[in-house]
């Protein structure tokens, strides 16, 4: 059976509970990381030496980073869901997982940080501006690309939209300013209407770090 280590809120380890869930695929979830501790483990380091998660054990195949697992995972059980139908498609699709890698990523992650994580005395109000105008200029470019596609690689859901899902969800659930996004706002809308993003993506993270506490322990499997 196909089995993963990481706490089921964490930003990278939805993605990849995602993709699972939107394979159907037969999986047992470790809780390890965040209050759970465990990523220095002798067992854990010698799977991944990083000691992050999330990290992936397929029948004797270990493999960690979360965009490496999806593509992993898709390319081996995705064929009809999450693979794109052509090499092109393909090739669109990881130009797109890259993309949102190093550019909405960052500041998302970082504003995350700023809000949620941070005590509201000890928040810092400029930060918290910069990093919400750096992912909106960087969603802005996802608009536009969704002007005329219902997902980011073409009609259907693929890879291609798993590392953004869990990503607009934190973002249009913070309490920050945005600026009008309708196309990724319509594609978001989609993606709230499907059962496995609903599950495995649309998980509560509180407003400050005693909510996101408790909510962390909540998510025991």
């Amino acid at each position: 059976m196909l089995e993963v280590w990481g706490r089921r809120n964490s930003s990278n380890v939805i993605v990849v509970m995602w993709a699972i869930g939107e394979m159907n695929l037969p999986h047992r979830r470790h809780d390890v990381g965040g209050s759970f501790g465990g990523l220095d483990r002798p067992d854990y380091l010698a799977m991944n030496p990083n000691g992050r998660v999330p990290t992936i054990n397929d029948e004797g195949f270990v493999l960690w980073e979360s965009n490496a697992i999806v593509r992993y995972l898709t390319r081996r059980y995705g064929q009809g869901s999450l693979l794109p139908d052509s090499e092109s498609e393909c090739a669109i699709a990881d130009q797109w997982m890259e993309w949102g890698k190093t550019t909405p990523y960052p500041p998302c992650i970082e504003l995350f940080w700023a809000t949620v994580r941070t005590e509201p005395i000890c928040r810092n109000a400029d930060l918290i501006a910069a990093r919400s105008e750096s992912l909106a200029e960087a969603l802005k470019i996802l608009d536009t690309h969704l002007a005329n596609r219902a997902y980011i690689a073409g009609d259907r859901l693929t890879m291609a939209d798993i590392p953004f899902g869990p990503m607009a969800y934190r973002y249009f659930n913070l309490d920050v300013a945005r600026p009008e996004l309708p196309n990724v706002t319509a594609w978001y809308e989609r993606l709230c209407d499907r059962p496995a993003f609903q599950e495995h993506a649309m998980i509560p993270f509180g407003r400050n770090p005693a909510e996101w506490y408790v909510l962390e322990r909540e998510s025991v499997s």
